[in-house]
């Protein structure tokens, strides 16, 4: 029997962590990663305490608070500002905002791994640089140091734009295109 109500129990947490939506840990928002770990806890006690309906139920609640603050955030700038943040610049013209690195708790070593990890090697290329809500690094960099798109360069060169290809052999968006949104 404890076999079974385990297994009830994690599948009932993959199921409802599968509603609560799919993101990495690095893309959550606070409250989904909380939401996360208490339902992780919740089914690690209820292995141990064999209280199958109590946590399958505490989980659903969990799940559901998440859905219904997801769903407000997405219609309130205000809710998502305060649940979810906003991003923080860091870098303006090509500055670095020593005041907003700190209150993010953030060094100067740290902000430069996320630059060169971007492939920026030098600061006046960025216009704006941003710690975004995941913690990624958001950049604007100046005119200059942009790529140039196939658009601009064929403009350059005054060419025509090639006709469409056709698809690959393995066209790795075929699942993708082809499922429901």
């Amino acid at each position: 029997m404890f076999a079974l109500e385990a297994l009830i129990v994690i599948l009932s947490g993959f199921v409802l962590l599968r509603i609560a939506g799919k993101k990495v840990v690095a893309e959550m928002t606070p409250l989904e990663l909380v939401t996360t770990l208490a339902v992780g806890t919740i089914i690690g006690h209820a292995v141990s305490e064999h209280a199958l309906w109590k946590t399958i139920l505490t989980m659903g609640i969990f799940i559901t608070v998440l859905i219904v603050f997801q769903s407000i955030t997405l219609k309130s700038d205000v809710f998502q500002k305060i649940l979810v943040g906003k991003p923080t610049i860091v870098i303006k013209d090509g500055m670095i905002l020593m005041e907003n690195l700190s209150k993010l708790r953030m060094t100067v070593e740290q902000l430069e791994l996320r630059i060169r990890q971007n492939g920026i090697s030098n600061l006046s290329d960025i216009r704006t640089g941003t710690i975004e809500i995941n913690g990624q690094f958001g950049y604007e960099l100046i005119p200059s140091a942009r790529p140039v798109t196939q658009k601009q360069l064929m403009k350059l060169l005054k060419v025509e734009p090639a006709p469409e290809e056709e698809p690959a052999k393995h066209d790795v968006f075929k699942q993708v295109r082809k499922s429901p949104k």
